[in-house]
């Protein structure tokens, strides 16, 4: 009784677990454009910062700009 009760359970839970999970990530996971300023000069990133939170955006050690200017911070969300 046990090891037929786990042979359908077990499966079935796992398929569950599976469809609820790809529905578990964020849309905003999607990459956006920033600008770093390292020694060698500005570079242009691919960041998830979406630039909607109350905290600077930072990739590594640099802050993430919206502008090669590097003027106009790009904010994360928290």
């Amino acid at each position: 009784m046990k090891t037929s009760f786990l042979k359908i359970v077990l499966p079935a839970f796992a398929i569950v677990m599976a469809v609820g999970l790809a529905f578990a990530t964020e849309e905003s996971n999607s990459p956006y454009v920033g600008y770093i300023g390292t020694p060698s000069g500005v570079q242009q990133i691919q960041t998830d910062c979406p630039d909607t939170g109350t905290l600077y955006c930072y990739e590594g050690a640099y802050q993430v700009f919206n502008d090669p200017e590097l003027s106009d911070p790009k904010l994360d969300r928290l």
